[in-house]
Order: structure tokens, then C-alpha cells, then sequence
């Protein structure tokens, strides 16, 4: 049996980054939702190397302080010194919406699966959250930067030096949608049909 899947398709292309969230945020219930929708994505032997970390009220500034001792450390690897400003800007990266969901990947040597099927998996888990929560009326937005890179950042979310942060999605209220266009590409630049 054929199912309807206009809606699904229609929430893909309402999906949108935004930068600035505001509460709420999704509920405990859309939450689950939300990370059962990541964890139902493909991956290679269903292995599931997905590794969420949620962040919600307090946790997000004692995060922030994680941010900042790991910017403090990457410049001084580097002989600099980090401003007052650039300090405030990292603890306070977390507060830019109610939740935010650190998304991992674990590589398992032992599986001797491709690094990149495991990132892919993580992407895969990452964009079906964000299409859950498009779905469910909220906001998102998928951030990554230095801190995606950082090995103290890695051993605070639980992972270790090999494993990957995939990304940093944050989700919440738009305060105003009115001015956010359905994105429809224009395939023709991306796209070709092999020919023999």
C-alpha cells in the first residue's frame, strides 16, 4: 500500500536554518521523538554509532564553561590569549536556543567500517532530527566550528579522540517565520544523468 508522503516531502522543504531561537523548546515527549527520528537513521550493519548529548536549561551554560576552557587551551597550543569577548561569545554559544543536541559519531575499530560511513551515519541521524522537529513546528539550526574539532570538547561529550562530532543542533521557537521561503533548489547545477 501506497502511503501519502506529501507531508514528508513538504517538511524537507520547509526546513530552514535559524540562527536564533527562543522558547519553548520542544517538550520531554517531542524530545524523544526528536532523537528516536536520529536514531532511526541508515547506517552500515546497523551498527548505530550515534551518540546524542542534550542540553537543555542549566546544562547549557556549564557547557559553556567546557567552550571557553577549550578555546582558552586551542589558542594557548597557538601562544595567544583569548579576550574577554571571545570568552563570553563561547559560553555563551549554547544559549542561542532552549535545546541544543551535540551529535557524535563512534567509530568501532573493531567493525572495520570506512571513517566515512560512520561521519554519514552521524549526518544521516543529524538531518532526520531536524526534519523531526520541522515537523513537530520548530526551529533549527546545525553548527559545527572549531569546537566540533576539539579533543577536550570530544572527551566532555563522552567520545574519544577518533570518534566525531558531527555537529551542534539547536532547536527552538522562530520568532517570526513569516519570512522564511520554502527551500526549493534549482537542481540543474548539481546534478547530471550518466550517459554511456
Amino acid at each position: 500500500m501506497r502511503t501519502n508522503t506529501n507531508s514528508a516531502i513538504q517538511t524537507i522543504f520547509r526546513r530552514r536554518s535559524v540562527g536564533k531561537l527562543q522558547s519553548p523548546g520542544p517538550s520531554d515527549s517531542e524530545l524523544i521523538t526528536i532523537l528516536r527520528a536520529g536514531a532511526a537513521a541508515p547506517d552500515h550493519k546497523v551498527t548505530r554509532p550515534f551518540w546524542f548529548v542534550v542540553f537543555e536549561g542549566n546544562a547549557r551554560e556549564e557547557f559553556g564553561d567546557i567552550l571557553a576552557r577549550g578555546l582558552l587551551m586551542r589558542l594557548d597550543k597557538k601562544g595567544l590569549e583569548a579576550t574577554p569577548g571571545q570568552l563570553v561569545k563561547e559560553r555563551e554559544k549554547l544559549l542561542r536556543a532552549p535545546l541544543v543536541i551535540a551529535v557524535g559519531a563512534k567509530v568501532d575499530a573493531a567493525l572495520g567500517l570506512p571513517e566515512q560511513e560512520i561521519i554519514s551515519a552521524g549526518a544521516a541521524a543529524a538531518q532526520n532530527m531536524l526534519i523531526a522537529a520541522t515537523s513537530l513546528g520548530y526551529g533549527s539550526i546545525w553548527r559545527t566550528g572549531e569546537i566540533a574539532y576539539d579533543n577536550f570538547v570530544k572527551s566532555s561529550l563522552g567520545l574519544s579522540e577518533k570518534d566525531f562530532v558531527v555537529g551542534f543542533l539547536y532547536f527552538g521557537t522562530v520568532r517570526d517565520d513569516s519570512s522564511l521561503e520554502p527551500n526549493d533548489p534549482e537542481i540543474s547545477q548539481v546534478m547530471s544523468i550518466w550517459e554511456s
